[in-house]
């Protein structure tokens, strides 16, 4: 199976994972649709992306906090791209510090955009999703979200929300067994943000370093790049030295 030429929508695609997401697959000759709540940070990577390959991705302004933001984000992603290949849930909001300093609106944000969002978004693109001879919904949970989570510098409403949003994608592999849509995720460990264009993409990393993006964009795409009668339903990628077993 080749990736190259299908239609692949990203959220978080502003920075971070989803940002060198964007990059490699359009590096590879994927066709990237960008999601993300800035919109003037999103044309600085479709900047990055067309100086890279001479093709422009095209932005959609998608704050997966607001259910509004959301549909009218699926409603351009239809109109842009109805041959929709792949969907990556990429897009969460973060905070950290202890439960009781958090307040009401932050613990809102995260829950929503991790997993109300992500589940809306997901419904609305689904029939585009459906309608081709293979497709894949991919998410990147954390391993926040697994029943053994340690919280290393995260916060009770991110993992609560992780905890959600593992329980929607294993809910919705069982629901779409059967159909052309491949449903899998990743669980990476505490990351590193570099991109592409950064000398530290190509650093080469030891046994004690961290997991830098580039680890976990090459764990998507090998997941994604499986034959259709292959699915890597969900993938656990943390550095050696553990940050969450011990």
């Amino acid at each position: 199976m080749t990736l190259a030429g299908k239609t692949i929508a990203i959220t978080g695609a502003a920075r971070g994972l989803g940002a060198a997401l964007a990059i490699v697959a359009a590096d590879r000759g994927m066709l990237p649709l960008l999601l993300g709540r800035n919109p003037a940070r999103l044309a600085e990577i479709a900047g990055v992306i067309e100086a890279r390959t001479g093709r422009r991705p095209d932005c959609i302004a998608c704050d997966l906090a607001d259910l509004g933001s959301v549909a009218d984000a699926a409603a351009k992603v239809a109109l842009l791209a109805p041959e929709l290949d792949i969907l990556v849930n990429s897009g969460s909001q973060w905070t950290g510090g202890a439960f009781e300093a958090q307040t009401d609106e932050q613990i809102a944000s995260v829950v929503n955009s991790t997993v109300s969002g992500t589940m809306a978004l997901t419904r609305r693109l689904l029939p585009l999703l459906r309608a081709r001879p293979a497709a894949d919904i991919h998410t990147v949970v954390s391993m926040s979200g697994l029943p053994y989570p340690r919280m290393r510098g995260s916060s009770v409403p991110f993992v609560a929300a992780k905890a959600a949003q593992n329980g929607f994608v294993q809910a919705l592999t069982e629901e779409l067994m059967g159909t052309r849509v491949r449903v899998t995720s990743v669980y990476p460990g505490i990351i590193e943000d570099v991109l592409p264009t950064e000398p530290a993409w190509d650093h080469e990393r030891g046994d004690g370093d961290m997991l830098s993006d580039r680890n976990v964009v090459e764990a998507i795409l090998y997941v994604l790049d499986q034959p259709a009668n292959v699915a890597i339903r969900s993938l656990v990628i943390e550095r050696a030295q553990t940050d969450f077993l011990r």
